[in-house]
């Protein structure tokens, strides 16, 4: 129906007429608005999963973030704790899971001293989420000389 014939119907008549075919209210209105709904579900969606860490074996990088913190969780004052950003030697056997990750840290000693100190991380991924400690079995650490 169009506008013009909307104005010529009388009160009575308008009322009887569905919204379907009220010219204000048009098929593409309701499509664009069902689109913008669905669209704000697939961003929303799709942000959401990006935080999401995936099934699959962690790189050298995100074993010396995790490496990191069970470092931290070996020193005495681990707020102290300094770590280089990217300088690292990995060692991955990807096949059984094990890395070893060899670094250093710099932090204060009981006494207060600033110590640089090498440290060696080997664990094993069990499998799951890579940032989570549960998904980690810790073989050895060794750091030296001991900051503690």
């Amino acid at each position: 129906m169009k506008y013009s014939e909307w104005q010529s119907l009388s009160t009575d008549e308008r009322k009887s007429i569905g919204w379907h075919r009220h010219p204000h209210i048009k098929t593409a209105t309701l499509f664009s608005i069902a689109f913008i709904i669905a669209f704000i579900a697939v961003v929303f969606g799709i942000s959401k999963n990006s935080m999401v860490h995936l099934n699959r074996k962690p790189t050298a990088q995100e074993a010396f973030n995790m490496a990191r913190g069970i470092v931290k969780d070996h020193l005495k004052q681990p707020s102290t704790a300094q770590f280089p950003g990217h300088d690292f030697k990995p060692v991955i056997d990807t096949a059984n899971n094990n890395y070893q990750i060899r670094s250093t840290v710099k932090a204060l000693n009981i006494q207060g001293k600033t110590i640089n100190a090498e440290w060696v991380v080997d664990m094993h991924y069990t499998g799951g989420d890579w940032s989570e400690k549960t998904s980690w079995q810790v073989k050895s650490v060794s750091i030296s000389p001991d900051i503690n």
